[in-house]
């Protein structure tokens, strides 16, 4: 049962464990001064896993479509292979008025069109 695995999984994490996957991060604290993926910082900061990693295309360093991708399934595959629980972070992004990324529509907000 999927319950009884979430209990075997909650059992076994750390305190830090556990509010680490409450929190999030903004893409930009894991990317290098090249805008990629810093293995290094991703050990310093989320080396007990992460719940959440946030801004990914709308981050300020303007990211094409594919890095997003590239840099999230590196993010995964840092969070899957090398942190002790082996759990994935939710991905999100800014969307209220359409998504904000490089090259994304963006709509104006209901308080524009009254």
């Amino acid at each position: 049962m999927i319950e009884e695995r979430i209990l075997k999984i909650l059992s076994s994490m750390s305190l830090e464990e556990k509010i680490a996957q409450l929190m999030a991060v903004s893409v930009d604290s894991l990317l290098d001064d090249h805008n990629r993926f810093s293995r290094e910082k991703a050990v310093k900061i989320i080396g007990r896993g992460i719940g959440q990693i946030a801004r990914v295309a709308g981050s300020r360093r303007r990211l094409s479509p594919s890095e997003v991708a590239s840099i999230i399934n590196e993010i995964q595959s840092f969070l899957i292979k090398e942190t002790r629980m082996r759990i994935p972070a939710i991905v999100h992004e800014e969307c209220l008025a359409g998504l904000m990324g490089r090259g994304a529509t963006s709509f104006p907000h209901p308080i524009g069109l009254a």
